[in-house]
């Protein structure tokens, strides 16, 4: 039995949304190592900023997966879900990546939660667009 594309893209997009919720709050809380937060003196703030990004861009992946839940975007720019959601996976990898501290906080492990949903709806959206696909291959008769 084939899953619907619409429930495919809602699926996508509450995971995602959830990626986003997971990724501020880790920005919000502060607690990355077990004495400070990832907003202190003294520390890196390349992990700050590839949050934000991160953040960001779990936003608009969330908001383009919604518009084509509403069919308001064209089929032909179907690649920008998978782009975008791409573009976040690596940011938030490179997020906690960049903060490696051998006493980690919950608000490190919340930026790995985010990190794997968010690639989790990397899979799912991938999976859409390959069944998405699927009727413009022909198939021997």
């Amino acid at each position: 039995m084939p899953i619907s594309e619409t429930i495919l893209l809602i699926i996508t997009a509450v995971v995602t949304a959830i990626s986003a919720l997971f990724c501020i709050i880790a920005l919000a809380t502060p607690r990355w190592t077990l004495l400070f937060g990832l907003y202190c003196s003294g520390c890196s703030t390349a992990s700050s900023g590839l949050s934000i990004v991160a953040f960001i861009l779990l936003f608009a992946a969330t908001i383009l997966i919604f518009l084509f839940v509403l069919r308001i975007l064209p089929k032909a720019t179907r690649f920008l879900s998978i782009l975008v959601l791409f573009l976040a996976s690596i940011f938030t990898l490179s997020s906690f990546a960049a903060f490696w501290d051998s006493s980690s906080g919950y608000s490190y492990k919340l930026m790995v939660v985010a990190h794997f949903l968010c690639y989790i709806a990397s899979v799912i959206a991938a999976f859409w667009l390959g069944t998405s696909h699927e009727t413009l291959i022909a198939r021997p008769n």
